[in-house]
């Protein structure tokens, strides 16, 4: 989703105060600003994959896809050049529109959730094997799983980019998969807890949070216990870009003590992946920039049982 259309239409602003407000301009509960964290550019991208959308890490290797308007291609990425050193086609696959990946142990997770009208009924999953993925020549597809879902409780449309209905944000926590929700109407995301392995859901929200923004990607780190929701937010001429770091306790997240923070430099990153106590990140081409693979170093957190 490019931000050209879009920039000269102010639809957030952030406070900068330590309790931020939610959009109805009540207080939204424990959170804390952060303050900022700066992206360290490792390197520009290839030609590519100049509309990277997601970003996936498995066995020290780096995978990312491109959004509507391309095929149904995974991309291994070299970290300090950015060139495409593999390009696989999944089997039996149409993108749609390719928003985000995820993933664990034995499975890439890609969905094709992008729904910037509001109004699209079905949304699909890809789950491809990580082995055969490793394995599996550029000459050939390689194999997925199809799982189809819908939301259960969508909300109202008033138009493109004008409801609560768009989704770029997926990541795999314990045996879920959790889905938030692009709210452009509202600045806050819905989160849909699902199976990876069951066709035809239909998800109810279990939480909303007022991230003041647009949600773009998440992911989660098992050994942190900490998830991670990457946005933006569109001022008249501008685009300012944000983290929100929150605590996973005993699979649950507590949005009361999430920690907000801006990021620098600003621009259209679209995918985020832990990586120990470090974050990477890609940014797509667009107006503001071009597309880039970064990274945000942590402080190291105790792990807990």
């Amino acid at each position: 989703m490019t931000l050209r259309s879009l920039l000269g239409i102010a639809l957030f602003s952030l406070a900068g105060c330590s309790s931020l407000p939610s959009p109805d301009g009540s207080e939204a509960g424990g959170q804390q600003d952060g303050g900022y964290l700066n992206i360290e550019t490792l390197t520009g991208l290839s030609s590519k994959v100049v509309e990277t959308s997601g970003l996936a890490l498995h066995a020290g290797r780096i995978w990312t896809i491109n959004d509507s308007g391309n095929g149904p291609w995974l991309y291994e990425l070299d970290e300090y050049q950015g060139e495409v050193v593999k390009r696989v086609r999944v089997a039996d696959a149409v993108n749609i529109d390719w928003e985000s990946m995820a993933a664990d142990e034995r499975y890439l997770y890609v969905a094709d959730c992008g729904n910037n009208s509001g109004r699209r009924e079905w949304l699909q999953l890809y789950r491809i094997n990580w082995q055969q993925l490793l394995n599996v020549s550029e000459s050939e597809p390689v194999a997925s799983q199809y799982v189809e879902f819908s939301l259960a409780d969508p909300g109202p449309v008033q138009g493109v980019h004008k409801h609560d209905n768009d989704c770029e944000a997926v990541t795999v926590v314990g045996s879920e998969l959790w889905l938030f929700i692009k709210g452009w109407l509202t600045g806050t995301t819905r989160l849909y807890k699902m199976r990876t392995d069951i066709d035809n859901q239909a998800p109810v929200s279990t939480e909303t949070w007022p991230v003041q923004g647009l949600i773009t990607a998440a992911d989660y780190s098992a050994d942190r216990k900490e998830l991670v929701l990457l946005g933006y937010t569109l001022g008249r001429f501008s685009s300012d870009t944000f983290l929100w770091r929150v605590p996973v306790v005993e699979g649950q997240p507590d949005w009361s003590a999430a920690r907000y923070h801006d990021l620098w430099p600003s621009g259209q990153w679209e995918g985020i992946a832990w990586r120990g106590d470090e974050l990477l990140l890609t940014r797509e081409k667009s107006i503001l920039g071009e597309a880039r693979l970064g990274r945000i170093q942590l402080a190291p957190r105790s792990r807990q049982n």
